[in-house]
C-alpha cells in the first residue's frame, strides 16, 4: 500500500472511532492519573517503568516528533502508580488529546498491551492492567493445527471483549480468525503448504470508569505452528486483471505478499490448470477502494470463461469488507475459470470504486 493510500486509509479510521472531540477541562486544571499493573499470574508488577504516548489531537495517532513515549512513569511495589498532568497537558489547541499507556512486555517474548484513552475529568483511574502471553500451544491433527491459549482473568474489566487469532509468515499476516475461542481450529485449506507460520491472539476490551472511556488491548506471545502440506488446484494458475503480468502474483503460494490494482478493476479471473469440482475457496488480504460502499462481493465459476455461475456471496449480510474469507463452494460442474467480482460505489468522482488490493486467491478440489 502506497503511504499517500495508507495515511488515508488511517484517518479514515480514526476519524470512525474517535472523531474530533473537544477538550471540556480547562488548561489551569490539577489531573491525577493513576492505576494499577499486574503480572499474568495476578501479582503486582512492582518497580517497573511504564511509557505513555500522547498524539497530536483527539485521534490515537502518535508521531515520533513528540507523540511516542511523551512521559513514564514507574509502578510502586504494590503495582500501583500515579502521576499527576495540568490540563494544558491534555489538550491541542481547543481538541482532547488522546494518550496510551503501555503495558510493559514479559521477558523477550511478542506480547504487548495498552489503554487508550482522552481525558476530560480531574481524575483519571484506569481499570487494572494486566500483562498477558496468552501461553499458546499448538497441535497438528489429521486436516491441520489447532491453537490453544490462556484467556485474561476475570478480574478484568470489559473482559466480554472477543479474541483474534492471527497467522503470519514471514513477511506478515496470512489468515485471521476473528471472535475465536480456545482451541482454535486452522485447517489446511488455511495453511496450505507455506513455511515458517506463527500464531498470535489478541485481545480488544472497551471499558468505562468515572466518565472516562477505555480501549484496553493485549496481544500475546507467538507459538510456531506445524508445518503442513495443502496445495491449491490453482497454484501456479494464470489469473487476468488490467495489466496483469505473465506470472500470476495471486497463485504463486507467497501467501502475504499484496499485489495493488489499477483503479477501475472490478474483477480477478484465474484460469484453472483443468476443469475441477471445486469445494473451497480462501481470499486474502482483500481491500477495496478507499471510502467506497461496496454493495457485491461474489466468486463466480465459468466452463468457457464467457458464462459464469454463483459460487459464493462473500458479503452476505455484512456491509463491511473483510480482508480474510473462506467460503464453501457447492455447484456440482467442473469449472474451467473462477473469478472474484465488485460492485459498488465511490467516495466521490475523483476516486472510483474499484478492487484495491488482494494477496492470494486458493482453490480447492
Amino acid at each position: 500500500m502506497s503511504m499517500n493510500r495508507w495515511m488515508k486509509v488511517s484517518c479514515a479510521a480514526l476519524v470512525a472511532v474517535s472523531g474530533c472531540t473537544n477538550s471540556q477541562v480547562d488548561p489551569e486544571l490539577e489531573i491525577q492519573l493513576s492505576g494499577k499493573v499486574i503480572t499474568e499470574d495476578g501479582q503486582p508488577l512492582a518497580d517497573t517503568l511504564l511509557k505513555m504516548n500522547r498524539s497530536g489531537n483527539s485521534s490515537c495517532l502518535f508521531s515520533l516528533f513528540g507523540g511516542l513515549d511523551w512521559k513514564s512513569m514507574k509502578t510502586k511495589s504494590d503495582g500501583t502508580f500515579s502521576e499527576e498532568l495540568l490540563g494544558a497537558d491534555t489538550q491541542a489547541g481547543g481538541l482532547a488529546r488522546c494518550f496510551e499507556l503501555r503495558i510493559p512486555r514479559t521477558g523477550t517474548g511478542g506480547n504487548h498491551g495498552y489503554a487508550s484513552f482522552i481525558i476530560q475529568t480531574e481524575a483519571v483511574q484506569l481499570p487494572l492492567l494486566q500483562q498477558w502471553t496468552g501461553k499458546p500451544s499448538a497441535a497438528a491433527g489429521a486436516d491441520g493445527v489447532s491453537v490453544s491459549y490462556e484467556g485474561l482473568t476475570a478480574s478484568q474489566a470489559g473482559n466480554s471483549g472477543t479474541h483474534t487469532l492471527t497467522v503470519t509468515d514471514s513477511s506478515g499476516s496470512i489468515w485471521v480468525s476473528r471472535k475465536v475461542s480456545a482451541p482454535v481450529p486452522l485447517n489446511d485449506d488455511l495453511l496450505e503448504d507455506a513455511a515458517n507460520l506463527k500464531a498470535r491472539v489478541s485481545i480488544l476490551r472497551e471499558a468505562e470508569l468515572n466518565k472516562t472511556k477505555f480501549s484496553l488491548y493485549n496481544e500475546g506471545d507467538d507459538v510456531a505452528l506445524p508445518k503442513r502440506a495443502r496445495v491449491p488446484l490453482s497454484r501456479g494458475a494464470s489469473c487476468t486483471y488490467p495489466e496483469a503480468p505473465a506470472t500470476c502474483p495471486m497463485t504463486d503460494g507467497n501467501l502475504s505478499s499484496v499485489v495493488n490494482f489499477k483503479p477501475g478493476t472490478l474483477e480477478v479471473a484465474i484460469q484453472l490448470p483443468q476443469p475441477k469440482v471445486l469445494r473451497k475457496a480462501v481470499v486474502r488480504k482483500l481491500d477495496m477502494s478507499f471510502g467506497a460502499s461496496t454493495k457485491e462481493l461474489v466468486l463466480e465459476g465459468s466452463t468457457d470463461g464467457s458464462t459464469w455461475v454463483a459460487l459464493a456471496n462473500l458479503l452476505a449480510s455484512e456491509s463491511i469488507v473483510q480482508p480474510f474469507y473462506e467460503a464453501t463452494l457447492s455447484h456440482p460442474t467442473a469449472l474451467s475459470h473462477v473469478r472474484l467480482r465488485a460492485a459498488g460505489t465511490p467516495i466521490n468522482a475523483e476516486n472510483p470504486f474499484y478492487i484495491a488490493q488482494l494477496s492470494e486467491l486458493s482453490f480447492f478440489e
